[in-house]
């Protein structure tokens, strides 16, 4: 059977299902298109056949006049002039029409057939009038009325790394079947009409890392706000350093971002609505500057805190849990099911846990101390104010939606006017939702609604196999959890793990290697990406790079206060934010850090269980970011089931 990228939208109802009937006939090597943009739109559907071949087309009341068929004979015209094959046209006309008309239609490659002449032999009409291009053609055909899957090279790692200019203008390739249909899922007016009974409709992308989807967040949200214009659409993504990759690809690379697209992070969009209550927002981030507030919240003069057990980095969590998981109050919370918390807590326990979150309420709750995000987020989420108007969006795309809490994902869909799409990309092998939750737990049905892409076009059957040995531990058996198409990788080397005995000799080593990808090997620095464990500074790791290799070699996407211009320079973030991210080369420093985190004396066994499985986690998105290479540093040993599939202590990156 045929593919079909939509149902046949562009078809009056009255004929769509006989169409339907006759490309189900076709095998599944023919993919029958709809076109999306009215600027490409030639026929009502363009069908790609096996061996490269092409045919459109269109339903006619009458034989079309010469009028109607501007565009089809402007294309040929084109075609003629680089010396390629024609495109023809078949157009299908009402039975009751006169078929006679003074037009020569064979002149133009034209065919005209009556509906019941290819109701009944539609399928053999196509393979008649398929006409086989060459690959220069094809790819030039394919970039000027498929406009949307095509892809410059600069975007992905799907090249090999090479010593080649990489500003310069390089080839292009096309997005495959499955995320071009992703890419165009219900993007025609009518696709989710039977969901009227709904305020918006919900597409869910679940796929492996590396199979495209934040590329295809990208290609959809311009193909959206180039066929609706007068919409607006809205893309969130999970970390500050992805924002900066996609602000670098369209100014380099795209024709630059669209006026009613907005690109953000999701907690730049939460202080925006936050700030339509307020008149300023103080939100508190990192560490360092939450420690006074714990420091007062955490204190042995509160009852409550020296009659709890669990640890402060423990009671944190439940803290920030209550907000995330909107938990109303505190009748609420003494029956909540906390399944997956990874430490279980007596109805006593919590109810000295609510104190302190209350005491945490009225110290992070003002415009004076500041606002903790995940109270105000979920205080919005809870507002029952109905003169409180957030940003309206008529599409919505999350990135990295497994990272989002439900708090969060609540936050947005008040930003749905009704009868809008929200469209979610996610990767449930790299985590799920804080953990342990479904989808139609927090509202969302995405049954019957979702795509899975399975195929990694990012990186190599060598690393995807040793990454895949980290998960192998969990043995996740849960209907999201998706298990990676290895039968069509591309082959390369096996990722290399290097170990040190301390972290001075780890960082001494680095140096080196690095030295020797960019030098020796002549790698561009601008596809070399360096991840940092949290217990390695972004910072410090830059000016260490720059005191090798000298200043301005290197981008610390973790410092807002520098550009997103990646050209020539090596880039660096830490593992926690490195979602999305992608390059040929990837180092991994603090490995020894990330696992070490378990062998804390102070958890037991459940806790540390959980310890494990989110470090583990965090290692397997730091390896499916790299291409071709990869090299982890380490002072701890890793898992035998992935040094099983890497070269141990190797002497330097082979490009």
């Amino acid at each position: 059977m045929a593919k079909l990228m939509d149902s046949l939208t562009s078809f009056d109802h009255s004929v769509r299902r006989k169409y339907k009937k006759v490309f189900e006939k076709l095998s599944d090597d023919y993919i029958i298109r709809t076109p999306v943009l009215e600027s490409t739109s030639i026929s009502n559907v363009i069908i790609e056949g096996p061996n490269q071949s092409w045919l459109l087309i269109g339903n006619h009341p009458a034989p079309p006049e010469l009028e109607e068929l501007e565009k089809y004979l402007a294309l040929n015209d084109t075609l003629r002039s680089n010396k390629y094959n024609t495109l023809r046209y078949l157009a299908v006309c009402k039975e009751d029409e006169s078929l006679f008309s003074t037009v020569n239609y064979s002149e133009y490659d034209v065919h005209i057939v009556a509906q019941t002449e290819f109701w009944e032999n539609g399928e053999t009409l196509i393979n008649t009038l398929l006409c086989q291009f060459s690959d220069e053609a094809h790819h030039w055909l394919k970039k000027a009325i498929v406009t949307e899957t095509v892809i410059n090279a600069s975007c992905t790692t799907r090249r090999a790394v090479t010593a080649r200019d990489n500003s310069a203008q390089l080839d292009h390739f096309f997005l495959d079947y499955d995320q071009e249909l992703a890419t165009k899922y219900d993007m025609w007016d009518d696709a989710h009409s039977h969901e009227l009974e709904e305020s918006f409709s919900v597409r869910l992308i679940n796929g492996v890392a590396g199979c495209g989807k934040t590329l295809i967040l990208i290609n959809r949200a311009i193909l959206y706000c180039k066929k609706y214009p007068e919409k607006q659409t809205l893309l969130l993504i999970h970390n500050t350093p992805i924002i900066k990759d996609i602000t670098f690809k369209f100014e380099a690379h795209l024709d630059g971002q669209p006026r009613n697209l907005t690109i953000c992070t999701f907690h730049k969009y939460a202080r925006a609505q936050q700030a339509k209550l307020t008149r300023w927002l103080n939100a508190i981030f990192g560490n360092k500057e939450l420690e006074p507030f714990k420091n007062r919240i955490f204190s042995d003069s509160s009852k409550a805190y020296k009659a709890l057990t669990i640890s402060d980095d423990q009671l944190w969590s439940e803290l920030e849990f209550i907000n995330e998981f909107l938990i109303k109050d505190k009748g609420h919370y003494l029956e909540y099911d906390r399944h997956g918390r990874g430490f279980s807590l007596s109805k006593s326990q919590r109810e000295h846990v609510w104190e302190l979150y209350e005491t945490t309420c009225n110290i992070m709750s003002s415009p004076q101390t500041g606002y903790l995000p995940s109270l105000y987020i979920r205080n919005l989420c809870l507002n029952k104010n109905d003169d409180m108007e957030f940003d309206a969006y008529d599409h919505i795309l999350i990135d990295e939606a497994q990272f989002f809490a439900p708090s969060w994902l609540e936050l947005v869909k008040k930003s749905i006017n009704p009868k809008g799409q929200l469209f979610i990309c996610a990767d449930p092998n790299q985590g799920f939702l804080k953990r342990h939750l479904s989808w139609k737990s927090i509202g969302l049905n995405v049954r019957g609604r979702t795509k899975k892409l399975n195929y990694s076009y990012r990186t190599t059957y060598e690393i995807m196999v040793a990454a895949n040995a980290l998960l192998a531990y969990f043995k996740d058996d849960s209907e999201d959890f998706i298990q990676p198409d290895l039968s069509r990788m591309t082959r390369g080397q096996k990722p290399q793990i290097i170990y040190s005995d301390s972290t001075q000799d780890e960082q001494q080593r680095f140096l080196n290697e690095l030295t020797a990808c960019v030098k020796q090997h002549q790698v561009p620095p601008e596809q070399i990406i360096v991840l940092c464990n949290e217990s390695v500074s972004p910072w410090t790791t830059k000016r260490i790079i720059e005191h090798r290799l000298g200043p301005n070699t290197a981008l610390n996407y973790n410092d807002s206060k520098e550009s997103s211009n990646q050209r020539g320079k090596i880039r660096i973030m830490t593992i926690n934010s490195c979602t999305g991210i992608e390059a040929g080369v990837i180092f991994v420093l603090g490995v020894g850090g990330l696992l070490d985190k378990v062998n804390n004396i102070d958890l037991n066994e459940e806790e540390k269980a959980e310890i494990y499985q989110e470090s583990t986690r965090k290692l397997y998105v730091a390896m499916t970011r790299a291409g071709q290479r990869l090299v982890l540093f380490s002072t701890q040993k890793l898992p035998a089931s992935v040094e099983k599939h890497a070269h141990i202590d190797g002497t330097h990156v082979s490009v």
